[in-house]
C-alpha cells in the first residue's frame, strides 16, 4: 500500500466489521461479525459510536499486547528505534511528516497512558509514587502541549502565542514540583525507618 493510499484510508473510519476482522486474523474474536450482532452490542453499550470506540480499543489493547511481546526481542538499539518509528509512520506522524501532528499523537499517547495511573492515585492507599508519577505524567502532556503550539508560533514569528504559553509552562513546573515533593515523601518515610 502507497503512502497515499494509507493517508487516504485515515480519513474513513474503519467499520465494526472490519476491527472484528482485524481482531479475528489475530485469534483473538470469536463472534458472528454479523449486522446483528454488531446492532446488539451497540445497543448493549449505549450506541454505535460507543460500541466502535470500545471495539477500536480492544484491537488496540491487542496489538500492544503484541507489540510487547516483540519489544521483549532482543534488537539493538538503532532497531528497536527503527522499529518504534514504524508505530509513527503508520499513523501518519513520521519523520518526514508534519511535525506537529507527530507531537500532538505523542501527547495523545501520553494521556492515555497516564490514565490509569491517574485513577489509581485517586486512592489514598497507593501511598505517593503513584501520585508522583501522575503528576510527572501531566507535567509531559503539558510540556507536549506547549511544544506543539510552539512549533507553528516559532515558524510564524508570532510571539504573542509564545507568550501565552508561560501559563502552561507554570503549569508544567508546578506538576514537576509536585512529582518531587511526593517522591521525597517516600524517601523520607524510607529514611526514617533506617532505609
Amino acid at each position: 500500500m502507497s503512502e497515499h493510499e494509507q493517508d487516504q484510508g485515515r480519513d474513513r473510519l474503519a467499520t465494526v466489521e472490519q476491527i472484528a476482522e482485524a481482531m479475528a486474523a489475530l485469534g483473538m474474536y470469536q463472534g458472528r461479525n454479523t449486522s446483528t450482532e454488531h446492532a446488539d452490542q451497540a445497543a448493549r453499550l449505549g450506541g454505535a459510536d460507543a460500541y466502535r470506540v470500545r471495539m477500536v480499543n480492544a484491537l488496540l489493547g491487542m496489538v500492544q499486547t503484541e507489540a510487547a511481546l516483540a519489544d521483549a526481542i532482543d534488537l539493538d538499539a538503532d532497531a528497536r528505534h527503527a522499529a518504534w518509528e514504524q508505530q509513527l509512520t503508520a499513523a501518519g506522524v513520521g519523520l518526514d511528516q508534519d511535525p506537529v501532528k507527530r507531537i500532538e499523537f505523542i501527547r495523545w499517547q501520553v494521556l492515555r497512558a497516564g490514565t490509569p495511573l491517574r485513577m489509581m492515585a485517586q486512592n489514598r492507599e497507593v501511598g505517593p509514587i503513584p501520585l508522583a508519577a501522575t503528576h510527572a505524567v501531566t507535567a509531559l502532556h503539558t510540556l507536549l502541549g506547549v511544544i506543539a503550539v510552539s512549533q507553528d508560533a516559532v515558524a510564524q514569528g508570532d510571539v504573542e502565542t509564545l507568550a501565552d504559553q508561560a501559563g502552561q509552562l507554570r503549569a508544567a513546573r508546578e506538576a514537576l514540583q509536585l512529582a518531587l515533593t511526593n517522591t521525597e515523601l517516600l524517601l523520607n518515610m524510607l529514611k526514617s525507618v533506617g532505609l
